[in-house]
């Protein structure tokens, strides 16, 4: 396949049935016979609901309940696979292996070895799973059915099996880059979490308890009292919303939000991940204050021309 023949995400409307190298994500591999246990301690959702092949949306966070990152988990005979932003892995890596002492358990980055690729679309001949987060396995490559505002299932496996499937339906789909994959998410309402982030957003803020990503029953994890004592006793000040951003001009993750009617000109959110659209401006999410998210007058890095329009999500706040 040419380097051509790779649309951007411009270029391309967001139920357009498509193909695309998630090249952003990586996996780390966990095994040994105290995995579950251990793994159940250190995340935010309950690791001992997971049957084999299923996966969960799930979050790892420091003590202050500030998100390290967010991730799918993935559970298969073989062990339980992590899949989550590639430029973190490294710090969560070593972070999680602090914390192993004594226990049976391993891990391992198979980011050179595994990869993974998206599908998306109304109409794709291509394994999908009945059920949202289950796996289906297909001559060991790993097929999971993940939310979206159209169908959508991403695949994972060693380079070879995946480059296998990438030739077998790259002539039928478009073939996008991974920032469409990003822009897909977006669109769910799903948030990534990057090194601009690192540390930045409590569970709520980015709605992992509106996503399945936190359990509110499951006992101790790093970061469960703040993120306990939000649920059940405190007032959210801020949530994620889908938006608008009127410009082209990528920001940085991370980037600040600001409410020109506002007289106290400080900060009121900030860009948790943001993508290019096929009508020229932007696709984002960002954490608001709730207090302005309804304003008019919401802009990027108080921009006259960056101004933004919160948009609606596939899932309800209430």
């Amino acid at each position: 396949m040419s380097e051509t023949s790779i649309k951007e995400t411009s270029e391309i409307t967001i139920d357009e049935n498509i193909i695309c190298e998630i090249d952003h994500l990586g996996i780390i591999k966990i095994t040994g016979e105290d995995a579950l246990a251990f793994l159940h301690g250190q995340f935010s959702n309950d690791v001992k609901t997971l049957d084999n092949n299923q996966s969960q949306w799930n979050s790892y966070n420091n003590p202050k309940g500030r998100l390290f990152t967010t991730f799918r988990l993935c559970k298969l005979e073989q062990g339980y696979f992590m899949l989550m932003p590639r430029e973190l892995i490294e710090p969560v890596v070593k972070r999680l292996r602090m914390f192993v002492m004594r226990s049976k358990v391993t891990l391992d980055d198979l980011s050179s070895t595994w990869k993974s690729l998206g599908f998306a679309g109304n109409k794709l001949s291509i394994p999908t799973p009945t059920g949202m987060n289950e796996i289906q396995q297909e001559n060991s490559v790993n097929w999971i059915r993940i939310p979206g505002v159209t169908t959508r299932v991403l695949c994972f496996g060693e380079n070879s099996d995946i480059e296998e499937i990438k030739l077998q339906f790259s002539d039928m789909l478009k073939f996008c880059n991974s920032n469409h994959w990003r822009r897909l998410d977006i669109h769910a309402g799903i948030a990534n979490i990057f090194a601009d982030t690192y540390e930045e957003f409590v569970a709520q803020m980015v709605n992992l308890q509106l996503t399945d990503g936190v359990s509110f029953t499951k006992g101790c994890y790093p970061g469960q009292e703040v993120v306990a004592r939000m649920h059940y006793l405190g007032k959210l000040k801020k949530r994620m919303h889908r938006i608008t951003i009127n410009t082209n001009e990528l920001p940085k993750l991370g980037e600040n939000i600001y409410d020109s009617t506002s007289e106290n000109q400080q900060s009121i959110g900030k860009i948790v991940d943001v993508q290019k659209n096929e009508k020229g401006s932007l696709d984002a999410l960002a954490v608001i204050q709730v207090a302005n998210v309804e304003s008019k007058g919401l802009q990027l890095s108080g921009a006259d021309d960056a101004s933004i329009v919160v948009e609606e999500l596939p899932y309800s706040f209430a």
